[in-house]
């Protein structure tokens, strides 16, 4: 009996694909829409504008590049201004007030000046003291449990210029700091000025309870070693000019005055980095008047010296292109003024100085937002700022679709001319 009853029962429901679907589409729709909601019923018109009024002072205060862009590069802060303040007063929805400041921020065009996620512990304040953190975070704080927690990765160290295939090429070693020969010409590729992008470099050097500020400081002189093993090797193979490769370096810390030291014996000087300090309150540069006093807290007269450590004594070129930022541009900038290396590529990022002490970003109470701002500013012999960039003294095609072969001929051709 209970047979029968097994084959006389009905075949279960199949759920059809389609429809399946179907529903799958109506509930995503409907979770858009209910956040699409919460978005436009959460919005506070008042906030947002409070939260952009507090950005405004702090960046006419604080934001190292703002009289140059007015002076040189024409931005218009009055017209800016109405434009983002109707925006956020007008947007109706948190999206839209995003998108209006995100505006707001990118009208500079300062690779330094921008917004990143920001974490909110319970006593933060809307804006804190740079220096004092780091002297806490890094000097008293322990590093983490292990160089991943302390936030270092591996980055991709390898040559991007295609010297592979220029006639002559060989290549010496792989790493963190790779290496090859073109002719007498050494060539040596430094990716990064970051301690924090050398992983394989923390790991070897970390010990249980070792401070951040020591970790760092650590990990640059493990790097140093490996620099000076690169270019003792090159000099032992017959390299009588060293070609440094930083395209694409996007910059780091002030590990960079370290590496500029081993390329020169000579004492170096520059144009100090100028920090802002302004003595007035200067808020008035929203209403289109001049500032009541400069943004910085000295004149810019002052030059800072560097005495070479002579690792590489003899001629330097360095291959630079757009993406060589920050500290990149300062390594750019100590060697081409002092008349150390001819630079080959195209002009800089134009990034510059960016935040000393850790920076001072401006914290949105609106959404988990900071607003970063570059605190300091370098500029150059003949007056420029760095973040209009640095010119070559001998273009290069290096643009990513740019054709390798025609790359590599030009490199060949200004090795020839230039030996």
């Amino acid at each position: 009996m209970k047979y029968a009853d097994a084959i006389n029962r009905p075949p279960p429901r199949q759920r059809h694909p389609l429809r399946w679907l179907k529903r799958t589409a109506l509930a995503i729709i409907a979770l858009l829409l209910l956040a699409l909601a919460w978005d436009v019923l959460s919005y506070d018109a008042d906030a947002w504008l409070a939260d952009y009024s507090r950005l405004k002072q702090d960046m006419a205060q604080g934001y190292a590049n703002l009289d140059w862009m007015v002076e040189k590069r024409g931005v218009d802060l009055p017209a800016l201004d109405r434009r983002t303040t109707d925006a956020l007063r007008n947007a109706h929805s948190n999206l839209r007030a995003f998108i209006a400041l995100r505006s707001f921020v990118r009208g500079f065009n300062d690779p330094h000046l921008r917004m990143k996620p920001g974490a909110r512990p319970a006593s933060a304040t809307a804006r804190t003291s740079g220096s004092q953190a780091v002297a806490t975070s890094e000097e008293a704080d322990p590093a983490a449990a292990d160089c991943v927690a302390a936030g270092h990765e591996e980055g991709d160290h390898a040559f991007r210029f295609p010297f592979a295939r220029v006639a002559g090429w060989k290549p010496i070693r792989n790493g963190d700091f790779p290496t090859g020969m073109i002719g007498d010409t050494g060539v040596l590729r430094i990716a990064q000025f970051g301690e924090d992008r050398y992983l394989d470099a923390c790991q070897a050097v970390f010990k249980p309870g070792i401070g951040r500020h020591a970790l760092k400081l650590a990990v640059r002189a493990h790097q140093q070693a490996l620099l000076r093993d690169a270019i003792d090797e090159l000099q032992a193979k017959g390299a009588r000019r060293l070609l440094v490769d930083v395209s694409g370096n996007g910059g780091g810390t002030e590990w960079v005055t370290e590496v500029v030291a081993l390329i020169s014996e000579r004492e170096l000087s520059r144009r100090e980095a100028l920090l802002v300090a302004p003595a007035c309150d200067r808020a008035v540069v929203w209403a289109g008047n001049s500032a009541p006093c400069p943004v910085f807290a000295s004149t810019g007269t002052e030059r800072v010296t560097l005495q070479g450590s002579g690792e590489w004594r003899g001629p330097v070129l360095i291959l630079a292109d757009s993406r060589t930022g920050s500290a990149a541009e300062g390594f750019v900038a100590w060697l081409q003024q002092n008349k150390v290396a001819t630079v080959i590529g195209e002009r800089t990022a134009g990034a510059g100085c960016g935040y000393v002490d850790g920076g001072n970003p401006t914290r949105l109470k609106v959404v988990p937002v900071d607003v970063w701002m570059p605190n300091c500013a370098r500029f150059l012999d003949d007056g420029r700022n760095e973040i209009d960039g640095i010119a070559p003294d001998i273009a290069l095609p290096m643009r990513r679709d740019a054709d390798a072969d025609v790359q590599a001929e030009a490199l060949a051709r200004v090795l020839k001319e230039s030996a």
